[in-house]
């Protein structure tokens, strides 16, 4: 009853919002694409390594094979409803056009249904504040939506429980314009660090877990990530061309449970995601960017690496791989 009581007291304010002065209502769908480039996961990986076409099979049935002749692919349709509310707004250059904005998101994926709510509050022109709540979960269509991971025997949990997630996020946002004025003068920074906590309800404290077909390495627990962005905004068909730097890592005892010092698998291993960005402005309303990123992973030891369970690998150095070629179609409604 207390939560119908508080699901009808939110829907009552969202719509208080909605036509309240000065609001305006947003619909908007993004389609993420990616083709993931084939690798051998971490077998015999040294320095930067190329792409590699061909399977690297296990001795024996006690040991992984790794790796693929065509590598693999990934999409998601996502379909956001945004109010953005006049807040902290003043007539100066810091506070012009500042604003509360809640969205509500729909994500499908052909392996998995996410649900997301987020509220983003803009006091002042360089920053955003952000928090936001979510649940999903995941399905097997032959590729495996969500599951556990049994010492590297997947359990498929087709439906078998709630992935849910909250997390906390700040923005600090630059342009170069806003104090060299000028239409080709938009140099802009962007910095998100984020701090977010994530359960599969049918896990154990120590279970691990795999979730939209990933590596199965999830864990309930906390993971600071964060997303830098260097680039240049022009005014042509090229809206922006940049750097893009993504980072994701373990918070609390997901960290220290099996540290690279310890001679552990690397709990505390800091995954690094980087390359170019180009984005395109199609028309007023819609966009493609796209995406080629390089990716950081683990190499564990030559006696370990095969071993079926992460767990029980022993961290041993890092490698660079070719990661993916994304593309990024936004298209308001």
């Amino acid at each position: 009853m207390k939560r119908l009581v508080l699901s009808i007291c939110c829907i009552v304010i969202l719509a208080g919002f909605a036509f309240a002065e000065g609001v305006r209502g947003r619909t908007s769908l993004e389609v993420q694409a990616d083709y993931l480039f084939p690798n051998h996961n971490a077998v015999d990986a040294v320095g930067l390594i190329p792409v590699i076409y061909g399977v690297s099979a296990g001795a024996n049935p006690l040991e992984r094979s790794a790796g693929s002749s065509w590598g693999g692919s990934e999409v998601k349709a996502i379909l956001d409803y945004r109010l953005t509310i006049p807040a902290f707004e003043g007539v100066g250059a810091l506070t012009r056009g500042n604003n509360l904005s809640l969205d509500i998101i729909g994500e499908f994926s052909p392996v998995s249904l996410n649900a997301n709510f987020r509220a983003t509050l803009t006091p002042i022109a360089f920053l955003k504040l952000a928090a936001g709540a979510g649940i999903g979960t995941g399905w097997d269509i032959g590729f495996i939506g969500l599951a556990l991971n049994n010492k590297g025997y997947l359990d498929s949990q087709s439906f078998g429980g709630l992935v849910y997630r909250a997390w906390i996020e700040g923005t600090f946002q630059f342009d170069l314009a806003a104090v060299v004025p000028g239409e080709w003068n938009h140099v802009v920074i962007l910095a998100s660090p984020k701090i977010q906590y994530q359960a599969y309800s049918a896990a154990s404290g120590d279970q691990s877990w795999l979730w939209e077909a990933d590596e199965g390495m999830n864990f309930n627990g906390l993971k600071l990530a964060g997303s830098y962005l260097l680039g240049y905004q022009m005014p042509l068909a090229i809206d922006l061309a940049g750097l893009l730097l993504q980072t994701e890592g373990w918070l609390g005892p997901v960290r220290g449970r099996s540290t690279m010092a310890s001679s552990g698998w690397g709990s505390d291993f800091t995954y690094l995601i980087f390359g170019p960005v180009l984005d395109f402005r199609i028309d007023e309303g819609s966009s493609l960017a796209i995406l080629t990123q390089f990716k950081t992973g683990i190499r564990w030891t030559g006696a370990t690496t095969r071993n079926l369970d992460f767990q029980t690998r022993v961290y041993d150095a890092p490698y660079l791989y070719f990661f993916r070629l994304a593309f990024d179609y936004t298209l308001k409604l």
